[in-house]
């Protein structure tokens, strides 16, 4: 039984990411999933919105919650396809969302899970990659002596 994680930014490429999962995936193997969850808007979107003035403000907002909502049922979403793979391939599933601001208790989540591998699925968008601390992220995974496939919106590095 093998132990693995997939650490989600993005929603992107998922079906790039299943077909890494499922060619890594033993019956009786271990995955853990956490899938971050932004509560707010990317600054992309924020940056944009707040120079469109003649919106005005509840149009804005409105703006930012669809945006985050398609963003969370997204995740949602993909959460519960992964489920279904589980199921079919006979694997284990613990599965989490995770928020911006607990990155630390997902850094202390990895040096205790005695992992085989991590798979992370960063954004390709610098805004999202940026409320992430993606720099931060990956200097402290060179600190570690794990094996890390690292995927931005799908696409392998």
């Amino acid at each position: 039984m093998k132990k693995y994680m997939l650490v989600l930014f993005s929603y992107g490429g998922l079906k790039k990411i299943n077909e890494h999962l499922e060619k890594k995936l033993k019956p009786n193997d271990k995955l853990l999933l956490r899938a971050l969850m932004l509560e707010e808007v990317p600054r992309l979107f924020e940056h944009l919105i707040s120079d469109v003035g003649f919106l005005g403000e509840q149009v804005v907002r409105d703006v930012e919650d669809s945006i985050v909502n398609i963003y969370q049922e997204n995740a949602k979403d993909y959460l519960n396809e992964i489920a279904e793979m589980a199921a079919a391939k006979n694997f284990e599933l613990d599965k989490k969302f995770i928020e911006e601001q607990e990155l630390e208790k997902l850094e202390e989540e990895i040096k205790t899970s005695e992992l085989d591998e991590i798979f992370i699925n960063f954004s390709q968008n610098e805004f999202v990659s940026n409320q992430v601390k993606e720099d931060e992220l990956k200097s402290w995974l060179k600190q570690i002596e794990l094996s890390i496939d690292t995927f931005y919106d799908g696409e392998s590095t």
